[in-house]
């Protein structure tokens, strides 16, 4: 499968795992803000493995997005449609969510 397929591709299945994940966080926000004793509750959550990988999930998610979003823009604005470049900026767009979510493993995790 070519580059540019498998970022396209990925780009929509982010947006999919985003909707389902800003229910947790839509949650966790919510029940922190309701009062001190929810905000300790999700403090508390927080310190666990689940809670730290389906945040972790989620920024990594969200900055793949974000990556493919801004690559798709510059391509609507007539910039990177030829085979060679529409290439290299997939495979640009998927190295970086890489380096973004062993970032985002390393704030969370360390």
């Amino acid at each position: 499968m070519p580059a540019t397929a498998k970022a396209s591709i990925f780009h929509r299945v982010t947006g999919v795992a985003l909707f389902f994940a800003l229910t947790f966080v839509i949650w966790a926000w919510s029940e922190s803000l309701s009062s001190a004793e929810g905000f300790e509750f999700v403090k508390g959550l927080f310190s666990g493995f689940i809670a730290k990988f389906i945040a972790w999930g989620t920024i990594s998610v969200l900055a793949y997005h974000l990556i493919g979003g801004i690559r798709h823009i510059i391509m609507d604005m007539g910039h990177w449609e030829e085979l060679e470049s529409g290439n290299f900026s997939a495979k640009v767009a998927l190295a970086l969510g890489v380096v973004a979510a062993i970032l985002a493993g390393v704030w969370i995790w360390f």
